[in-house]
């Protein structure tokens, strides 16, 4: 590969965003985010150019956003896991409180999945429970 100018740097650029939307799924706002970097790419237009940065400048206060609200839920249910734990050692034979544990540590397990997902691609582990 050779030195590039500025404007074959905006056309390989262009070109790679392509290849990568084309491995996206139709529906996700990474998908979304990618095409206001390339819409910024493509346009002479000041208008378009100013909507896709504000479109991209959206998707990390969205991102940003979600993740403190799953560090929230996070830190909730480690502190109400202590206090069950806490509780089930005055009762030791409480099956109820054993229960609620078991489901706290799953829903802990969710969490941080969901949190683990977001870092690598901007989306959530999706989990349906039943």
């Amino acid at each position: 590969m050779t030195l590039l100018n500025d404007t074959e740097k905006v056309q390989y650029l262009i070109g790679l965003f392509d290849n990568h939307m084309a491995k996206l799924t139709n529906e996700s706002s990474f998908r979304n985010y990618i095409e206001s970097i390339q819409s910024f790419l493509k346009t002479d237009d000041l208008i378009l150019q100013k909507a896709a940065i504000s479109n991209s400048i959206l998707f990390f206060e969205n991102l940003e956003h979600s993740i403190s609200e799953i560090d929230s839920i996070i830190i909730y249910f480690e502190k109400y896991l202590e206090e069950l734990e806490a509780e089930l050692q005055e009762d030791l034979q409480n099956e109820f409180l054993k229960g609620k544990i078991k489901g706290i540590q799953h829903a802990l397990v969710i969490a941080r999945m969901m949190r683990h997902g977001r870092g690598y691609q901007g989306e959530g582990v999706n989990i349906i429970i039943d």
